[in-house]
């Protein structure tokens, strides 16, 4: 019989040591080698042992491996979470510390002068960096120059707003480099620094409006979607910069104050922002009133009378208003400003207050009445208005719409001292002096050192037979006028 060819089975593999391996070799119970090693003989079935196997052991190895990592994870989550709470502690001490001007205190020498050395660290990077992204080195730089400011370096912080505004100029660095030579006391950096905020390119708002003016429903969209709005906050930011260097500037680059405004409004007019120069010339007489120059003021406001409706009548109303307060004969020059002012536009709650108010001095109360209802009608939120209409109401007996007048107003003004004066003079001619001492208290609880309340309540007292207080009330009222 021909011998048969020998197959595989049976033959033992080599292992790597030398030996013979028992994988494939059978015992005779039907298990392998390997399974007899530490197991019990038991013969082999169809059915698979329950218990490990290999794809359990991958499930729960995955398993133990993303609980592992979640632990981690959540770990530096409250290691982050932590830190945070402990800089939020140490900023809030800062700030408490700093307002008690406690400046010893171990964080805030940090707060203060080491915080600012991190921004002056990148003044390296940015110098190496001259192909990094434009804006976000600006930005880089323009705090670097808000750090020097922050240092008392002002000119460290002026060359590098300089350099800024002469590689990217832009609205907000130009105002501080406005700024910054304002407080080196620099006049000709701060004309110049002028000029080149007046320079900064701005897009034209007014340019890229529909041109289609039948399509009402198109040119409503589009002056009000998202691109349109924030060129218009665009555009009010760079005003709102040009008129805050402007009157910054103003009194310090010529030696007069008027000179030094003329200057800025010439400037503005020959430049893309010629609407702004009116806005600053109000500004100018607003200026002169608070330095009490009254007649200065006049002569400015006057300029405006034979311009558009909308500047002369704000002037004519400024121009009532300046005569109203110099009173006596210039009482008849207000009156025509006023009726210039409502000719123009006669909806104007201001116009109205002051047509009012020349009404009441002139003792027509039921004019006045007429003028200050109107204006609260015109516009509801005129406190001038319904201050005044309270006092008119007072004046004509009217005690219930009076209080109803000043506690409208004082829920619109909290803790106001003239509205609370009206109310206690009210409640004091009612005879309720319980309540008008309690508004004269936080009246004088506000204004401690006005006299003229101290007196009403030491009066009150005295007249309730309380000699005690009426004695520290006259002593208060003696102090506060000796302290004046």
């Amino acid at each position: 019989m021909a011998g048969r060819a020998p197959s595989a089975f049976g033959m033992a593999l080599h292992s790597s040591y030398g030996g013979v391996s028992s994988y494939g070799v059978r015992s005779r119970t039907g298990r392998t080698a390997l399974a007899t090693r530490n197991e019990p003989a038991r013969p082999m079935t169809a059915v698979r042992a329950a218990g490990y196997t290999s794809f359990a052991n991958k499930v729960q190895a995955a398993e133990s491996a993303a609980a592992s990592e979640s632990r981690s994870t959540e770990s530096i989550e409250e290691k982050c979470r932590e830190m945070e709470r402990r800089v939020m502690d140490m900023l809030k001490e800062s700030l408490f510390a700093a307002e008690r001007r406690s400046f010893k205190e171990v964080i805030l020498p940090y707060a203060f002068t080491a915080v600012f050395i991190k921004p002056l660290n990148f003044r390296h990077w940015t110098k190496q960096k001259k192909r990094a992204g434009g804006s976000e080195r600006i930005n880089i730089l323009n705090n670097i120059g808000v750090a020097f400011i922050k240092m008392g370096k002002y000119d460290d912080a002026m060359s590098t707003f300089e350099h800024c505004v002469e590689e990217r100029a832009d609205f907000k660095t130009a105002l501080n480099m406005v700024l910054t030579a304002y407080c080196l006391e620099d006049a000709d950096r701060m004309r110049d620094g002028f000029q080149k905020l007046l320079d900064v390119p701005l897009d034209d708002d007014e340019e890229n409006k529909p041109s289609d003016k039948d399509d009402v429903l198109m040119s409503q969209v589009l002056n009000n979607d998202s691109l349109r709005q924030l060129a218009r906050r665009q555009r009010a930011d760079a005003e709102r910069a040009i008129l805050t260097a402007a009157k910054t500037i103003s009194p310090a680059i010529a030696s007069d104050f008027a000179a030094g405004y003329e200057w800025c409004v010439e400037t503005i007019k020959q430049s893309v922002h010629a609407s702004l120069a009116t806005e600053l010339e109000m500004s100018k007489a607003g200026e002169l009133l608070r330095r009490g120059d009254l007649e200065g003021a006049a002569e400015v406001l006057k300029v405006f009378h034979a311009q558009e409706s909308k500047i002369a009548g704000a002037a004519a109303n400024n121009l009532c208003m300046l005569k109203l307060l110099q009173g006596g004969e210039k009482l008849q020059e207000a009156e025509q400003y006023s009726e210039q002012s409502l000719a123009l536009d006669h909806y104007n709650a201001n116009a109205l207050v002051n047509a009012g108010n020349i009404a009441y001095l002139r003792g027509d109360y039921d004019k006045a009445y007429t003028n200050f209802r109107e204006a609260l009608s015109n516009d509801a939120g005129c406190v001038q208005a319904l201050y005044n209409l309270g006092l008119v109401c007072r004046q004509q007996g009217n005690v219930e719409q009076a209080l109803e007048c000043f506690y409208k107003l004082h829920n619109i003004l909290l803790n106001n001292v003239q509205v609370l004066c009206q109310l206690a003079a009210i409640y004091e001619s009612l005879e309720d002096t319980a309540q008008a001492i309690e508004l004269y208290s936080q009246a004088n609880s506000l204004a401690p050192s006005d006299p003229a309340i101290l007196a009403r309540l030491a009066a009150i007292y005295d007249a309730e037979g309380d000699k005690t207080q009426a004695f520290q009330s006259n002593y208060d009222v003696s102090r506060a006028e000796h302290a004046m």
